[in-house]
């Protein structure tokens, strides 16, 4: 099984710090629940948010494409693919050309839905830090079954697989 990089970040101005030191271009895939919008927003703030986003990575030279999924409902804003399928979504639906040479990035805030989408994309992820004391019971639970499911298919980023049987 392949290993994916993987990444902690409290925020996103870490991954726009990020984005600064790479040559580009990628493609950017955001979760938009608890990551971009706090968990149970108004429509209006969810737009409002998820918009801003939109618009401040889209900005940036290394960025060529920027997607936001939500498991949830369609919630007003027309540059998010509601009901998103994560993890099982694939490549085509997200309009993603199925060799690109463009790398892919996914920040998320729940190893089981968008690290494992990362994982099936090949792309890389990164994980926002949540405060446990404002985590709802049943995210909660999911972000303990990702902590076991992590080290099967992240590898730190900075830390090298181990060598092949060839020595290299």
């Amino acid at each position: 099984m392949r290993r994916i990089p993987s990444t902690s970040v409290k925020n996103l101005d870490e991954v726009a710090a990020r984005l600064a030191e790479h040559p580009g271009p990628l493609t950017l895939i955001f979760d938009a629940d608890n990551t971009l919008v706090p968990q149970g927003a108004s429509s209006a703030e969810f737009e409002h948010r998820v918009n801003a986003v939109i618009d401040r990575f889209e900005s940036m030279a290394s960025v060529e494409r920027v997607i936001v999924l939500s498991n949830g409902p369609q919630r007003g804003a027309d540059r998010v693919i509601g009901r998103g399928n994560k993890p099982w979504t694939n490549g085509r639906r997200l309009g993603l050309a199925r060799r690109s040479a463009t790398p892919i990035w996914v920040i998320g805030d729940q190893v089981i839905t968008d690290g494992v989408l990362a994982w099936r994309l090949g792309a890389e992820f990164f994980l926002l830090a949540i405060d446990p004391a404002d985590d709802y019971p049943g995210q909660a639970r999911m972000r303990r079954l990702g902590r076991f499911v992590a080290p099967l298919i992240f590898r730190k980023t900075g830390v090298s697989d181990p060598p092949d049987r060839s020595g290299k």
